[in-house]
């Protein structure tokens, strides 16, 4: 079975340890990058089937990130997941029109996280 490919765009090192255990099993295989430049050399090189992009980080920001994905690059196909504490509604909004699958709220558990990304994932490609 292939697994899983999931590109997490991440700057703060408690956060990924919550994915890495989130997602602990054999069905994924994760990378990390540390910001939006990062994260778009390492979607190039490796071409994820998810990515899940942190908002405030430094270099490129998420929705930078995001922007360059769906608009620079064209790649309409690939799911997306924003993740962040902001909760402005402007911002949800900008980024639900360049084309996300999800957001999730900030601080989050590890318990459920591969489920809701799953959702996101399969649900858009059903």
């Amino acid at each position: 079975m292939e697994k899983l490919k999931i590109l997490i765009a991440e700057d703060e090192e408690v956060t990924q340890k919550l994915y890495a255990i989130g997602f602990r099993d054999e069905v994924h295989e994760l990378r990390f990058a540390e910001n939006g430049e990062e994260a778009l050399k390492t979607y190039a090189a490796w071409k994820p089937d998810i990515i899940i992009l942190d908002i405030m980080m430094p270099n490129l920001n998420g929705f930078q990130t995001l922007e360059n994905i769906r608009t620079t690059l064209k790649d309409n196909e690939t799911t997306v997941i924003m993740a962040t504490a902001v909760t402005d509604k402007k911002e949800i909004i900008a980024c639900a029109k360049l084309g996300i699958q999800g957001y999730i709220l900030k601080p989050f558990t590890a318990k459920n996280l591969s489920e809701t990304i799953l959702n996101y994932h399969y649900c858009v490609k059903n």
